[in-house]
């Protein structure tokens, strides 16, 4: 996902997706010319879109509560959260690390479903009570429309399918009761393969229907949980594979670096296919490393550009990419370097004693085979 950074709660970055400002423009629309003028007849236009943006914005800040409770939780249990970022299907937190037992699992699952229903009953509760008091109907119907969404939000988040909240719960229960956290997420994991298959069968019914757009959701909701709980079944094959494995075990001894001033046509040509890599660490003149120059950022530099510009304008600055020492185990490491080029720098000290690329780790799962089982190593 593609977002810019909107502001921190809590020490933690907030981030939008630019499909979540389609999204709310959608909401503020469906809530304008639809939903507000239906069930509160006899305003102008635009205070139907006045209170339609409002509305929407509301439902943007219950979903970005959702996401801070489950950070705010997994943080007083001593994980790292490094963003929360708001996209088409809601909200996302980017939590680095996991659990260390059931009893945490939980609390950190259930925290988003409670607080948005918590919203959600509040929500509705203010709707009835301004009702009642004989408040503006357009004001009520807001109200109502806020809880009622929130509401479906908790209620659909508690489906016992990974990623879902609910996958969570399941996972929490099933570790507790077997004792075997990976056994736990496989089983999660393959709920959610199940339930996002259902949601793209309801979505194609619902078509075939001609329900239209519900059915498109559906599927786009469908395709994002079958997606996602896929993922988690090769994450979990991944920690498998890595299980016991150190840095050094799989990383490329003594890279290549290429000097900072070195131009993007030179480090492609003298380089890239001379060394048969596609990232090279950059240095300083004084061989500090400063940042990481990989064939994709110099593919996007028009040709003509390529002989002026060097590595260190192209290149991921060092704070950016992922470091670690040699002994260090490797799933943590894979876990820190999630979200970024996917490349970690390996130090001894100062000294850049090697890289870990993604072709490295693909090597190392197509070893260890289906079943997990490590590959032999050459050192401790």
């Amino acid at each position: 996902m593609r977002s810019v950074r909107v502001g921190r709660i809590g020490g933690i970055d907030v981030r939008v997706d630019a499909s979540a400002l389609v999204i709310a423009g959608l909401i503020s629309w469906a809530l304008s010319d639809g939903v507000l003028p239906e069930a509160a007849p006899g305003y102008a236009t635009a205070l139907y879109w006045v209170v339609g943006v409002v509305t929407a914005l509301a439902f943007l800040a219950s979903l970005l509560a959702h996401e801070v409770s489950h950070s705010v939780v997994a943080r007083r249990r001593g994980i790292r959260v490094r963003d929360i970022t708001l996209w088409l299907l809601g909200g996302v937190a980017t939590i680095e690390g996991e659990p260390k037992n059931p009893r945490d699992e939980f609390a950190m699952a259930i925290a988003g479903p409670a607080l948005s229903m918590g919203i959600g009953a509040t929500a509705v509760l203010l709707a009835a009570v301004a009702g009642f008091a004989g408040g503006p109907d357009l004001v009520t119907t807001a109200l109502w429309w806020l809880g009622s969404i929130n509401i479906v939000l908790a209620l659909f988040n508690v489906v016992p399918a990974a990623p879902l909240d609910g996958g969570r719960l399941l996972r929490a229960w099933l570790w507790k009761r077997h004792g075997d956290r990976a056994r736990a997420t496989r089983s999660a994991a393959r709920a959610g393969v199940v339930f996002g298959q259902v949601l793209i069968g309801l979505g194609i019914f619902e078509l075939w229907m001609g329900l239209g757009v519900g059915g498109l959701w559906s599927i786009l909701l469908g395709w994002f949980v079958l997606g996602a709980a896929r993922a988690e079944e090769a994450e979990l094959a991944l920690e498998q594979a890595t299980h016991h494995v150190r840095v050094r075990d799989v990383m490329t001894p003594d890279p290549v670096t290429v000097p900072a001033a070195t131009s993007v046509a030179s480090l492609v040509d003298d380089y890239v296919l001379r060394y048969r890599c596609s990232a090279f660490p950059v240095t300083s003149p004084a061989g500090e490393v400063t940042g990481l120059a990989t064939l994709t950022r110099a593919r996007a530099v028009p040709r003509a550009r390529r002989a002026t510009l060097t590595a260190a304008d192209i290149a991921w600055p060092a704070s950016e990419v992922t470091r670690a020492g040699p002994n260090e185990p490797l799933w943590p490491v894979l876990r820190r370097a999630a979200g970024g080029d996917g490349r970690i720098l390996v130090f001894e000290g100062a000294r850049l004693a090697g890289i870990v690329s993604p072709s490295d780790i693909a090597r190392l799962v197509q070893a260890a085979g289906p079943a997990g089982d490590r590959p032999g190593r050459a050192a401790a």
